[in-house]
């Protein structure tokens, strides 16, 4: 049994789609089941086990060790169930900071032009950042790494995190021409959108 898994591993190395729809079959259904216990919507769930297959196929050739494969698939689900979730609570931040700022004049069609507009902004501000600085950004606001984690994941000093968020805070501001109110709703709008 070890053997045929080892096997199976070996063969998803090598581009085989057929062992990668077995191992699909052996896990999507343990994975939904264990989504569904963190949340109250099937399609949260089943985007989870989509993207931890996605990402699966993507890093197959990496896959180190066929014996530690169980726990690799379910730290994968555990990270975007973790994501997922923050990114609801970022959510819904930003529909309470929409709600204690409301703009009266403007109907939903108007905000959302705002905000599509913003966006755009947004992303074009920060493909002005060196490429290093808009990686730790993206690291740090959008899938929510702490400065820690993304200088073990870059290979770079905590200390260079660090210096790399705040010039990227402050060429936002200063770019955006943005108060520390709007910095924290762009800051959400990264989160949620990109």
């Amino acid at each position: 049994m070890k053997n045929d898994f080892d096997d199976l591993i070996g063969r998803l190395k090598q581009n085989d789609k057929e062992a990668f729809n077995l191992l699909f079959y052996m896990y999507a259904e343990k994975l939904f089941k264990f989504s569904m216990t963190f949340f109250n919507s099937t399609s949260e769930a089943e985007e989870v086990v989509q993207e931890v297959f996605l990402k699966i196929w993507v890093n197959r050739k990496s896959i180190s060790n066929p014996s530690t494969f169980n726990s690799y698939i379910y730290t994968i689900a555990k990270n975007l169930i973790f994501n997922n979730l923050k990114k609801n609570v970022y959510k819904k931040k930003y529909e309470s900071y929409l709600y204690t700022n409301p703009r009266p004049h403007l109907n939903d069609t108007e905000n959302e032009v705002i905000y599509e507009e913003t966006l755009q902004q947004i992303e074009a501000a920060l493909d002005q950042l060196p490429k290093k600085r808009k990686e730790v950004f993206l690291l740090s606001r959008r899938d929510g790494l702490k400065n820690k984690e993304i200088a073990e994941k870059l290979e770079i000093s905590i200390k260079t995190v660090e210096t790399h968020m705040s010039l990227s805070l402050k060429f936002l501001k200063d770019t955006l021409r943005l108060d520390d109110d709007h910095l924290k709703m762009i800051t959400l709008m990264v989160i949620l959108s990109l």
